[in-house]
């Protein structure tokens, strides 16, 4: 395994042009192949090397999407009822300006209180519909700002 190391750093640091998201994600495919010995031993050189390299990709997606995820579940991304009029407002402007469809889970999720997979249940759409919307929606207002 230690033959593949820096290419392998090298490798994931160009995909994702982020060095301590790839250490991570190299240590994270050196753990996988350590508690999968069973598995990895009788591979192949080049097939235990294209493994290796697809685990590290993949915990290196992994971890954006988790990151990005982080990013948009603020709870407390839009004024609420006891907030400044004026914030209230320009929130209200705002939506009028989003797609009806977008405005709508806006509204459920921070109006509302509902979570994605009750508002799915709502309209009829699934939880991950729910998800993708409000975070355009979220984006689309940023833009507005």
């Amino acid at each position: 395994m230690d033959q593949y190391r820096e290419d392998l750093l090298r490798s994931m640091t160009a995909f994702s042009r982020d060095e301590e998201a790839s250490k991570d994600a190299v240590q994270q495919a050196y753990l996988k192949a350590l508690l999968n010995l069973e598995l990895v031993r009788p591979m192949p050189e080049k097939a235990f090397k294209a493994w290796l390299y697809a685990t590290a990709r993949n915990a290196l997606i992994d971890g954006k999407r988790r990151q990005r995820r982080l990013v948009y579940d603020l709870p407390d991304a839009l004024p609420s009822a006891e907030s400044d009029p004026l914030d209230r407002l320009l929130v209200q402007c705002l939506l009028e300006r989003l797609p009806e469809e977008l405005a709508q889970v806006v509204r459920l999720k921070y109006y509302g209180g509902l979570n994605s997979t009750q508002i799915g249940e709502a309209l009829d759409l699934p939880p991950a519909t729910v998800r993708t919307r409000l975070r355009k929606a979220m984006n689309v207002m940023r833009t507005y700002l």
